[in-house]
Formats: structure tokens, C-alpha cells, sequence
């Protein structure tokens, strides 16, 4: 058993077992109505004062064992609470702040256009949309075996919460811990560790010597991402914190149960009548048609469904139930609607794609695309991709290579002028661990220049760009990064360079031609494969 002493010590010390415990406790001779004189006989054997646990009659049951590792409290709020917090001193709060509101806001993740050092009242998903950029913000400002000690932590949390682990992952986890603690020395001669008033030079972090537990608990009771608190918590402010606001701040308690009561009448009522005014499958008069006309989106941020079973299920589990596009996909291809071909949603194999049923744009010119985009040589490209597709129809096509080059003043003549426009696409992939697991889609979007946005908008995505490779299995082999049947999509190159071995993460450079301008070109929209989170590389200060 590990006293604060230990905490900072690279190897996991005997747990405090069951039967150690009662042996304590049984040892103890005080009458514990004696509550002053009892807790002082308990506080010399580090036991907290309850003389007769609620575990103690139960068969096979161990403490050390069915008290896991939590994700959302041991991972994630000390990563807030200490990594977080020696990066800003290393890094600077100012400096830190202004690297994180100028990122790339993404659909789906919080963006931090105040910064972090001040925030207040952070949540679960607070925590993990930092730590989605954190480390490749600090790796050209800070130490490296800083930013090492940052990585390995980070590392670790990833590879704890796979919901199905075996003894290579549980080994990596193991070496990220020892590769923390390699160089973890680091953190105390910077002075990173801040107290009130001074720096702090030791190690007693409790949450540091949880981790040493991560490995030996997940071979005993499964998956450790499967006892996370994040749902308890979410009951906490469903069911206390919002109901307690409706009160009149006087007598709680029969309040909230009245509101609770409440709601949950309204709710059922909601459901009735679901059931009363939609037909179920059943029924006559249902059509399988009616559930399969795809959405009409304004944006591609809000993802509605006409599918009265699914706003039900919603509706019952006070939850957002995830878009299938697999499963409307497939069902788009077989049934008998009068649909729009080539079909809005369509699989590339592991990859479901979906775009709004109507355009951004209709019948626009090219060359207000052209325009409006800042993409002189989207004539070249879109006679380059016909020339190419008419010779060796349905190829996969890559991204640059060699192509005529005419004058931009003289475009090459094309057997169209106007193009529909989607300035969003949906990319939606499974689970790598279950493939039965549908995941949220991620919304790509590619926007002229306009309101908030003076460059324009243009997010990045991998590209399939050889058929013996597979995403996700392949890793970034067979493929290449691009910004943002048959639908086509115009693509900017980025080369994928090494892996920065402090950081794990590769170094990605704008591809170009020898005479300096940007490798292009134009792809089917089915050569998507998946949204790619960059993170730009800002060195020791990001210029104003």
C-alpha cells in the first residue's frame, strides 16, 4: 500500500486488499461510539472511520478490485488539473490562450475562442476536446522531453479507453507510464508545478498513482471505459441541477421531485400520441418511402430525421440517437422510390457519404466558382480528371501527378458551364473496435470566403488513393491529405511527412508544383475515406 509519499513512484505498490482491511479493522479495540477516540485509532492505520463497511459480508467481493480506475475523474480531470496546468506555465497563459482560439473550429468539437487558462465550470468533453490539440501546440514551444513526458500521459489515456483491450495494448499502456516517469524530472526543473505562492517539488498527486492501476485492473474486470461517470454525472444536472433551477430557491427537495414528476407525465404523453398520429410498419398504409427521402438541410450542422421510430426512441431515452447512413444507404439502393440518381447517400467502402438532398448552389458558373473560390485552374483540373476517367473508366484517381498546364488566360473548353455546389458532405465511419458500432458523422465543410470566415473555409480529409490499401486498418498508407456517381470534390495536396518521435504525430507540407503553385485536382467524392483534425505548428509564438 502506497502512502503520498509514494505516489510519484514508477511501479504499482501492493494493493489494499479486503482482507487486509477487516484485518485492521478487527484489530482496532476502541469502541467506535467513541467516535473522537476511534477516529484517532483509525487515522494511525490510514482508514477513514467506518468500522463496519457495506462490503464486508458480501462473498468474493474485494474492494481492490470492484473500485476501478474512472475515467472522467483519474484521466481526464487530472489532466486539467496538472498536465494542463504545467503546460500553461511552460508555455505562457497568454501565449497558450491565443494558439487556442486561433485553431480551425471543427463541427462537433468545442472551440476555444477565449482560450483556456481562465475557464470555468469545464465538463468531460471540455477536458477531451482540449487534449485533442494540447500537445501539438506545446511540441515547438516547449522542452522536449516536456513535451515527451505530455505525450506518453496522453498516450496512456487513449489506449486506456479501447473498449476491447489485449495484453500489446495493455503493454503499451505500461510503457507510456514508464516513458512519463523517464522523464518526468523535467516537469520539477522547469518549476511547472505550481503551489499558491511558490513551486511545487514532489509528487504527491493521488490521481499519479491511480494510473499504476490501470493495467492490472482492466485484466480483472474488462474494459476500464465501461465504468466511466460520465453518465451518473449527466443525471446529476438532468435531474438536479436543471429541475432546482425552475424552483423558487425555498424547500428543494419536494420541488424537484414535483417538477421530475412532472416531466416524465408530459413525456409519456408525447409518446402516446407518437404512437397515435404516426402508422407503424405494420400498417397498411406505411411506406418504406416515406422514412427514406433524404433531408433537406440548410447547413449540414443540424442533422435531422423524418423517421417518426427513431424521434420516438429519442424522444423515450431523452438521448440523440446517431444518424445511420449505412443503414439509409443501403436502403436507398434497394428500394423502389423515385430518388435522385446518382443517390445523396452512397458507401465507399468503410466510409458512408451523405450530402444535403439540395445543393449549396444550382446551377452556378464555373467561373464564378472559380472566382468565388480562388481556384484558378479548376478548368485544368476538371478537364485533366474527364480526360483521364474517359480513358480508364472507374480507376481510382490520385491527387497531383503530371497534367497539361495551359494558360489560365485560355481555359480549356468543357461540356458544361454551370455545376451544382455542396458546400458540406457528411463522412460517417464505424467503430475500429466493433464495427457494429455506428459513430456520429463528421460534417467536412468547404466554404467561399465570407462572414467570420475571410479566407474562406476548407477542412481536411483523407483520400483513397490506391485500391490495395484499406482505411481504417492501413493507417495512412495508400492514401493522402487533402482539403476540401458522381459526385466530384476539388482537392488540395499535403504531403505526409515523418513522425516527430517526441510527439507520434506526422508532419504534414502543402504539396506543389516546381514553379510554386499548389498540387490540385479533381476527385470522385466515393475516394473519401475520413475527416483529418490538423494542427498547425506555431512554434515558440504564433504571429499575430
Amino acid at each position: 500500500m502506497a502512502s503520498y509519499l509514494q505516489f510519484g513512484d514508477n511501479f504499482r505498490h501492493p494493493a489494499c486488499t479486503c482482507s487486509i482491511t477487516l484485518g485492521q479493522l478487527t484489530g482496532i479495540t476502541v469502541n467506535p461510539d467513541d467516535l473522537e477516540a476511534y477516529f484517532e485509532a483509525c487515522a494511525d492505520l490510514r482508514l477513514n472511520g467506518i468500522h463496519a463497511p457495506f462490503w464486508m459480508d458480501w462473498p468474493l467481493a474485494d474492494p481492490s478490485i470492484f473500485l476501478t480506475p474512472e475515467s472522467l475523474h483519474h484521466w481526464h480531470k487530472e489532466f486539467y488539473d496538472h498536465d494542463l496546468q504545467w503546460c500553461i506555465v511552460v508555455v505562457g497563459a497568454q501565449e497558450l490562450d491565443f494558439q487556442f482560439s486561433i485553431l480551425q473550429p471543427t463541427t462537433g468539437y468545442r472551440h476555444f475562442s477565449g482560450g483556456i487558462s481562465k475557464l470555468k465550470q469545464v465538463t468531460g468533453r471540455g477536458h477531451r476536446d482540449i487534449q485533442r490539440y494540447i500537445v501539438g501546440l506545446i511540441s515547438g514551444a516547449a522542452p522536449r522531453r516536456f513535451v515527451i513526458a505530455i505525450c506518453a500521459l496522453m498516450d496512456l489515456r487513449y489506449l486506456a479507453q479501447c473498449p476491447a483491450p489485449d495484453d500489446n495494448l495493455l503493454a503499451c499502456i505500461d510503457q507510456s507510464l514508464l516513458t512519463f516517469h523517464e522523464h518526468k524530472d523535467v516537469i520539477l526543473t522547469l518549476g511547472t508545478w505550481m503551489g499558491t505562492k511558490r513551486p511545487i517539488e514532489n509528487w504527491y498527486i493521488p490521481k499519479l498513482e491511480l494510473l499504476q492501476s490501470i493495467t492490472s485492473s482492466t485484466r480483472k474486470v474488462g474494459a476500464l471505459i465501461q465504468w466511466s461517470a460520465d453518465a451518473t454525472e449527466h443525471a446529476h444536472i438532468s435531474e438536479i441541477k436543471e429541475p432546482a433551477r425552475q424552483t423558487n430557491n425555498n424547500d428543494y427537495d419536494p420541488q424537484i421531485c414535483r417538477h421530475l414528476d412532472r416531466e416524465e407525465k408530459l413525456r409519456c404523453f408525447a409518446i402516446a400520441t407518437s404512437l397515435k398520429n404516426h402508422p407503424a410498419p405494420h400498417d397498411p398504409n406505411f411506406r418504406a418511402e416515406d422514412i427514406l427521402e433524404e433531408d433537406n438541410l440548410d447547413d449540414g450542422d443540424e442533422q435531422e430525421t423524418n423517421d417518426p421510430r427513431t424521434a420516438l426512441l429519442e424522444e423515450m431515452n431523452h438521448t440523440h440517437v446517431v444518424t445511420d447512413y449505412f443503414c439509409k444507404a443501403k436502403q436507398m439502393a434497394t428500394a423502389r422510390c423515385d430518388s435522385s440518381i446518382p443517390h445523396r447517400t452512397f458507401i465507399a467502402e468503410n466510409t458512408a457519404i451523405h450530402l444535403n438532398f439540395s445543393p449549396s448552389r444550382s446551377g452556378v458558373k464555373l467561373d464564378d466558382v472559380s472566382t468565388d473560390f480562388n481556384l484558378p485552374d479548376l478548368h485544368v483540373a476538371l478537364s485533366s480528371f474527364l480526360q483521364h476517367d474517359a480513358r480508364e473508366r472507374g480507376i481510382v484517381h490520385g491527387v497531383g501527378g503530371p497534367r497539361q498546364r495551359p494558360s489560365i488566360n485560355h481555359p480549356p473548353i468543357l461540356p458544361f458551364d454551370r455545376i451544382q455546389l455542396w458546400n458540406t458532405v457528411h463522412l460517417q465511419l464505424k467503430s475500429f473496435h466493433n464495427p457494429n458500432i455506428v459513430l456520429p458523422a463528421q460534417t467536412i465543410h468547404a466554404s467561399p470566403p465570407g462572414p467570420g470566415w475571410p479566407k474562406g473555409r476548407r477542412d481536411t480529409i483523407l483520400v483513397n488513393v490506391d485500391t490495395a490499401y484499406e482505411w481504417p486498418k492501413s493507417g495512412l498508407s495508400g492514401s493522402c491529405i487533402a482539403w476540401q456517381d458522381q459526385y466530384l470534390c476539388y482537392v488540395r495536396r499535403l504531403n505526409i511527412g515523418p513522425c516527430d518521435p517526441a510527439t507520434g504525430m506526422h508532419v504534414l507540407k502543402c504539396a506543389k508544383h516546381a514553379d510554386g503553385t499548389p498540387i490540385c485536382s479533381i476527385i470522385p467524392l466515393c475516394q473519401l475515406r475520413a475527416f483529418i483534425s490538423i494542427i498547425p505548428h506555431l512554434g515558440d509564438a504564433a504571429d499575430v
